[in-house]
């Protein structure tokens, strides 16, 4: 190994020697104090090779013995160094290109923040620029735990900042507090569907209807008295206009129940027979490369089955840190669709839109709400069963309009 290094320091020139006198130029050469290492004679002539000062030392030995000395392979560090001088110019540019990267590896590029809702991002950047968190900036200069302690004590609104560190890029993440929600108790009560009063109770306001009556969605059911001034009623800051969860001083609102019946229903068709498309298992992949907007596929380019779903995705390229190649790794699924006859009897197809049409009925009754009754009805379908569901329910009816 150490040979080989050395030999890789002083440099080769391999050449192959033609002529007549081939054993008279070895010993020329050997007799001027030439060393020739991996000699080999073939019919061509002598292939050998020898270090560069002793090179030029040949030309005496070739001309007394009228040899032709021709170089067929350079090996060494002095041919390496050589050559790269000759482009000294492109190998400025890589290391000047080198340390710029490793200089702007550990700066500040770039700030982002997320998870405020009612704190403005500008002002958060503005903060934390007072801070010393910027762009621009050497990452070692700033203490971010300092800053985020900062962030939480400048904005009373945050429960916490945590502010991490992605390479040249700075995330701030800002947790904000969370206050108590109320009901939004202003103004009227109203009918939020169409349904049978049977039971009215006023805590505050007036009752507009009674026991018996039939009301509509958004009929008012129990009127909001009169707002009372209260002389000693904070107005409201510009901030807390802006928060939706601010709870005033005085509340204008209808309190009270209004119970009665609903009725809803809902209708359903399962065929006898039917055909659906499903997975049959079968999965073929393939990956290609994206140039911008083109892309190449390497492996499988085209689906094998007829009926296919497909799934995409693509993977970025990132050489390190946050360095990214413009160029992405595309990878295809292929699963293989297959179209699927379903046959039905009588029963069956009715046990299924009983499902369906009940399924669908639950989803619009409210919740808490008491099921008085439920009525199923075959109704007359030529290619398949088509039921009818009638529920009953009992619930509240009452409920605030949605601002």
């Amino acid at each position: 190994m150490i040979a080989r290094f050395r030999e890789f320091l002083q440099g080769r020139v391999l050449f192959v020697a033609r002529g007549n006198q081939l054993p008279r130029f070895i010993n020329e050469g050997i007799r001027q104090g030439i060393v020739f290492y991996k000699t080999q004679r073939s019919e061509k002539g002598v292939r050998a090779q020898v270090k560069i000062q002793d090179f030029r030392r040949l030309k005496r030995p070739a001309r007394l013995t009228h040899t032709r000395v021709r170089i067929v392979a350079k090996y060494g560090w002095p041919f390496v160094a050589a050559r790269w001088w000759r482009r000294k110019f492109l190998l400025a540019g890589i290391m000047i290109i080198g340390v710029a990267l490793a200089v702007l590896s550990q700066m500040i590029l770039s700030i982002s923040v997320s998870g405020n809702t009612t704190i403005s991002s500008q002002e958060i950047f503005d903060s934390a620029e007072k801070h010393g968190l910027k762009t621009w900036t050497r990452q070692d200069s700033v203490d971010l735990n300092e800053v985020s302690k900062l962030l939480v004590e400048e904005f009373p609104d945050a429960a916490w900042v945590g502010i991490s560190k992605h390479g040249t890029r700075v995330e701030i993440k800002v947790v904000q507090k969370v206050r108590p929600q109320v009901p939004g108790e202003a103004g009227n009560l109203v009918a939020s569907k169409a349904g049978l009063v049977q039971q009215v109770m006023v805590i505050q306001g007036t009752p507009l209807v009674h026991e018996g009556e039939i009301v509509k969605p958004g009929q008012v059911l129990i009127q909001a008295p009169k707002a009372i001034h209260n002389p000693s009623a904070r107005p409201r800051t510009d901030r807390q206009l802006q928060q939706k969860d601010y709870i005033p001083e005085i509340v204008s609102a209808a309190k009270g129940f209004v119970r009665g019946r609903v009725w809803y229903s809902a209708e359903a068709v399962v065929p006898y027979y039917e055909e659906r498309i499903i997975e049959s298992g079968n999965v073929a992949k393939g990956w290609g490369i994206k140039f911008g907007a083109r892309v190449i596929m390497v492996t499988t380019p085209e689906s094998p089955f007829n009926l296919v779903k497909e799934e995409v995705q693509y993977h970025g390229v990132t050489l390190w840190r946050n360095w990214r190649l413009p160029v992405e790794i595309v990878s295809v699924q292929y699963s293989e669709l297959q179209k699927k006859q379903i046959e039905r009897n009588e029963m069956e197809a009715r046990q299924a839109a009983e499902e369906l049409a009940r399924a669908e009925v639950h989803e619009t009754i409210s919740p808490g709400a008491r099921i008085l009754e439920e009525k199923v009805r075959v109704l007359e379908q030529a290619d398949g069963e088509r039921v009818r569901i009638e529920v009953e329910s009992y619930e509240d009816l009452a409920v605030y309009p949605e601002e």
